[in-house]
């Protein structure tokens, strides 16, 4: 009895924690759509082009195709060597695997396990993976870091210093706990931790010895958050959203990391509102434009059905992934065949 009471128990754990984050994404999102004008978001979201968001999941898909052989030259670095078709695959899975689990780690982590099994290096795929993981985080806090220094010198005012000194502060601090976490040993870590810090610790450590992997690693985060940032652009100019680049790189960068916080599903509901607070007032009145004339709420109302747009464009590019997730692998055992006749 005690020990079925044992292996139920974690299971019982991992569901509440699920329903928790799916309540508490449901209420955010609730009150964020009770907080702004509803008939200027309805209309918003009413009148947007589906051709624009056509283009925008295709171009969604063209970014996550070069993110694909991003990570997959930074796992064959830590040992996992795959087939340009096969890694397209492993990605398109985890990116699909992101629809269903409460956050970015669980689509990292089926994409590791297709990855370690099609290569046979299981422990290189799941290194590989976290290093690429970490240096997409390093350049979405570059990114957030170098526009507010350019938001904070466009804006009058105390208003401006503070922001900047606030991220940069934020920034610096974030640095020093990581050296902190990197110098620490790992006995003084938590039990339920050391694992997952070990890997980190591994994965670093074996892409440190080809230097150049990680720069073009890290290069190639920042040019690919880069284009997420102006498709979210592309989305809030058809709902006449004129703003600087500065603005949509660092609303769209802290919006995103702070969805990564352990709290919501998958982040919803914390990233749009983080984006609609910070982005709202850094529209610029454009003559000409709906939102030259509007209040700052209806606004934000416009902002926020900004991400929400940009949530349908992840769900139907994730099920998309999805698609040539099945495609590929069904025609991957034929693939095989043909390899062996002909090898």
């Amino acid at each position: 009895m005690g020990a079925a009471t044992m292996t139920t128990r974690p299971g019982r754990t991992n569901g509440r924690k699920l329903a928790l984050k799916l309540a508490f994404s449901a209420v955010v999102v609730a009150a964020l759509v009770a907080l702004v004008p509803w008939a200027a978001l309805t209309a918003a979201l009413a009148g947007f082009p589906p051709l624009t968001f056509a283009l925008v999941v295709a171009l969604f898909l063209a970014c996550h195709l070069f993110g694909a052989f991003k990570w997959r030259m930074v796992i064959a670095q830590a040992g996992a060597r795959l087939p340009a078709r096969t890694a397209i695959e492993c990605y398109g899975a985890g990116l699909f695997a992101n629809l269903f689990l409460p956050s970015i780690v669980g689509g990292d982590a089926l994409r590791a396990l297709l990855a370690g099994r099609r290569s046979g290096r299981m422990e290189g795929a799941i290194l590989g993976g976290t290093a690429d993981r970490l240096l997409d985080l390093v350049a979405l806090g570059v990114l957030a870091l170098t526009a507010s220094a350019f938001v904070g010198s466009g804006r009058d005012g105390m208003g401006g210093t503070l922001l900047v000194v606030g991220v940069s502060l934020a920034a610096i601090g974030a640095l020093v706990a990581g050296v902190v976490a990197l110098r620490l040993p790992l006995r003084r870590w938590p039990a339920r931790l050391r694992r997952r810090i070990a890997q980190v610790l591994v994965a670093l450590r074996r892409q440190g010895r080809r230097p150049s992997v990680l720069v073009r690693s890290l290069l190639g985060g920042v040019v690919m958050q880069g284009a997420l940032v102006a498709l979210n652009a592309l989305l809030g100019r058809a709902l006449g959203l004129e703003a600087p680049p500065s603005a949509w790189v660092f609303a769209w960068a802290l919006a995103k990391l702070a969805g990564l916080l352990p709290a919501s599903f998958n982040g919803i509901g914390v990233r749009d509102g983080v984006f609609a607070v910070l982005f709202a007032p850094l529209v610029v009145a454009v003559a000409g434009t709906p939102a030259a004339s509007l209040p700052l709420a209806d606004v934000r109302a416009r902002a926020l059905a900004v991400s929400f747009l940009w949530q349908g464009v992840l769900i139907v590019g994730s099920l998309l992934c999805g698609a040539v997730w099945v495609a590929l692998r069904r025609g991957a055992p034929q693939l095989r065949e043909l390899e062996v006749r002909h090898g």
